[in-house]
């Protein structure tokens, strides 16, 4: 049966909070790092994921400013990068582990692969799930699944309004670009979404059963964890749509794996296998799941329990 802590740490200032379960603390360590920016997943990973707690010791940290972890300073992406880099040395060090496991979901593997990219002699192996790659081929990817779902399903009033701002020139759109990349972004949402429409469960049922998780794990505090979830959409994840970071990262040493829901359009799967093609790596693998969209590793979470076990066979 495994042990599950809640504890917290000082991490530049500020105390933050990780949640670990395990059954046996000499198991390699596994650090998950949520998305949103700023959604913590901890209350997912127990429901959904409990079982890597098997074959590792599994560290969920809510970062800074959200879930139960405190805010101090401007969110920027150079803080989080150093925020990360204090909490695997703490573990490091807790578990007397030279390198560690990490597994970034979305923001979360935008922030993890830059951090392994400037720290590869820490990690032991990077799993990417629902990866985000680059905002400029990502928009463009964006664009062109919109433009084809609206043709498919003759909304009119849609490709109208595509054709008003224009294909967009990388990240940018030739007319209204601010509206055109809100817009395009709802119609993701609509034809794609967060969730795949394959299981036949609605997007509502999804949010309200995560949400009753949430306020399970954070009690009293949910109230201040679903803030936390707001704070960051107005900084982080916009400076993380200026740059393209992660296009440039064309070299590792250490081995990647990618998982992506097969209808996942939030972080375009193409997108992902092409950054992936072009990476030099000890090893790399592409996994798509169907019946899956971004929540992949929540929807699906046997088939991504299984990949993410499988790493240790690999790593050893």
């Amino acid at each position: 049966m495994a042990k599950a802590v809640n504890e917290f740490i000082d991490v530049n200032g500020t105390r933050q909070s990780i949640l670990t379960m395990y059954t046996d603390t000499n198991n390699p360590v596994l650090l998950i790092v949520h998305g949103g920016a700023g959604m913590p997943d901890r209350a997912l990973v127990q429901a959904y994921n409990s079982e890597l707690a098997d074959c590792y010791t599994v560290v969920c940290w809510d970062q800074r400013g959200s879930g139960f972890s405190t805010m101090r300073g401007r969110l920027t992406i150079d803080l989080m990068l150093s925020d990360l880099a204090a909490v695997v040395d703490c573990l490091r060090d807790k578990y007397h582990q030279e390198r560690i496991v990490i597994a970034g979901h979305s923001w979360g593997a935008y922030l993890a692969l830059r951090y392994v990219a400037a720290h590869q002699d820490r990690v032991r192996y990077y799993i990417g799930t629902g990866q985000h790659i680059s905002p400029f081929q990502g928009e463009i990817d964006r664009y062109r699944f919109v433009r084809a779902e609206a043709q498919k399903r003759n909304k009119k009033s849609t490709v109208w309004m595509l054709d008003s701002f224009g294909a967009p020139d990388g990240y940018t759109y030739p007319h209204m670009d601010a509206a055109a990349k809100a817009y395009v972004a709802l119609k993701v949402v609509g034809y794609a979404g967060y969730f795949s429409r394959s299981n036949g469960v609605s997007m509502a049922k999804y949010v309200r059963q995560y949400l009753g998780l949430y306020r399970q794990c954070y009690g009293a505090h949910f109230p201040k964890a679903l803030a936390g979830m707001v704070r960051p959409l107005l900084s982080l994840n916009l400076e993380m749509d200026r740059d393209d970071y992660i296009s440039e990262i064309k070299e590792l040493s250490v081995p990647v794996l990618l998982v992506s829901g097969e209808e996942d359009m939030i972080c375009p799967v193409p997108a992902a296998q092409r950054w992936l093609e072009q990476l030099t790596a000890p090893k790399k693998d592409f996994v798509i799941i169907k019946n899956a969209s971004h929540m992949v590793n929540f929807e699906q979470p046997q088939k991504w329990n299984r990949l993410v076990k499988s790493v240790l066979e690999e790593s050893n």
